[in-house]
């Protein structure tokens, strides 16, 4: 029985393609089969969250342009429209001060990438079965 019984909409912003690509199949992998908006970039990441319907999980790097990923997470913290939507930060940054503003900031989750491909793939899985199916998200 899949652990993620619900139906998630994701946004995934990350820069690096092959990152990307390696986090849409762990959570294909994982059961997901809705879609998954992938941006590169945080200026259409933040006109697609201004414009389109809320998401209910984001997914965000921090080495991200024009705007950085905190600041990025700072914009949608300040936006009563998407103040409770859990942001989760994959980031391949291990430093301390990185994992302590996104927290101030409001992440709920500093999740650091894994170097090889199978636990990049299970690291994945293990994220969307946890915010799909234990977790209780807001609506």
């Amino acid at each position: 029985m899949p652990l993620c019984p619900r139906a998630l909409r994701l946004l995934l912003v990350e820069s690096n393609p092959a990152d990307s690509y390696l986090m849409v199949e762990g959570l294909r992998r994982a059961g997901l089969s809705e879609t998954v908006t992938v941006l590169e970039d945080s200026g259409q990441a933040w006109i697609h969250l201004s414009k389109e319907s809320r998401p209910d999980l984001i997914f965000l790097d921090l080495n991200l342009a024009p705007l950085s990923g905190l600041e990025l997470l700072e914009r949608i913290r300040s936006d009563p429209k998407l103040e409770t939507v859990p942001v989760i930060i994959v980031s391949g940054s291990q430093n301390r001060e990185d994992v302590h503003r996104a927290y101030r900031l409001g992440a709920n989750c500093y999740l650091t990438k894994p170097g090889n491909l199978d636990d990049f793939l299970a690291f994945m899985k293990m994220s969307y079965e946890f915010w799909g199916g234990v977790a209780t998200l807001p609506r």
